[in-house]
């Protein structure tokens, strides 16, 4: 696969505004400004910078720590390693996967089968497709949506709901999962069961205000997942 320089990537062809980048390797570049267009199986290093309204094809690759703008679209299968940040408005195709600690901003929308690792961040109104899995401790903005059988951190498969709550001990985002194994919560470094979590609750604040918040939410979600 070529490898391109900066010089050669400055002067690939500008189409109504998009720079033309062709399949190759771009490691060797660490900014590339916006409206870029790359082909299928691009390589992208660590560390860069890509502007907004940038679009690859399939089976591109990306290394940690790459910023994208706002309004980037990505075609299937691409890859992006753990710590790159998404602008909001981006779209990716199935079967796109990230590393952990990924943070994207609001109205993104993924397609089935997106695998994400650890601690990814999500803004609100994203769109998740059908089977897509998420590790443990990830975070939800409001009004995001999830297809069916969406799986988290190896607990089970989701139903297609959850509930947020804002607010407690560390004026933190708790989140309660429906899935096919029972009711989890996320709250901080807390996920598990929501007994365990009634349990932790108790032994961690007994019966303050807090406690008090925590336990009244739990009654909520029993409501809101009731069958």
């Amino acid at each position: 696969m070529k490898r391109y320089t900066q010089e050669e990537f400055n002067n690939f062809e500008i189409e109504d505004g998009i720079r033309q980048c062709p399949t190759g390797d771009y490691s060797n570049i660490k900014s590339f400004g916006g409206n870029c267009s790359f082909g299928e199986r691009c390589s992208i290093g660590e560390k860069c910078s890509i502007g907004e309204k940038c679009s690859t094809r399939g089976g591109c690759s990306f290394g940690e720590w790459v910023s994208f703008g706002e309004g980037g679209s990505f075609g299937e299968g691409c890859s992006f390693g753990g710590n790159c940040s998404f602008g909001e408005g981006c779209s990716f195709g199935e079967d796109c996967s990230f590393g952990e600690s990924c943070s994207f901003g609001r109205n993104c929308s993924f397609g089935e089968k997106c695998s994400f690792g650890e601690w990814g961040s999500f803004g609100e109104w994203g769109s998740f497709g059908e089977s897509c899995s998420f590790g443990e401790s990830c975070s939800f903005g409001r009004n995001c949506s999830l297809g069916e059988n969406c799986s988290f951190g190896g607990k089970g498969i989701s139903l297609g709901k959850f509930l947020t709550i804002s607010g407690g001990s560390e004026n933190r985002t708790s989140y309660a999962f429906n899935l096919d194994t029972g009711i989890f919560i996320q709250s901080g470094c807390f996920w598990g069961t929501l007994e365990d979590f009634i349990n932790e609750v108790k032994k961690t604040h007994g019966d303050n205000k807090h406690a008090r918040f925590y336990l009244g939410w739990v009654e909520l979600i029993k409501i809101y997942f009731k069958n």
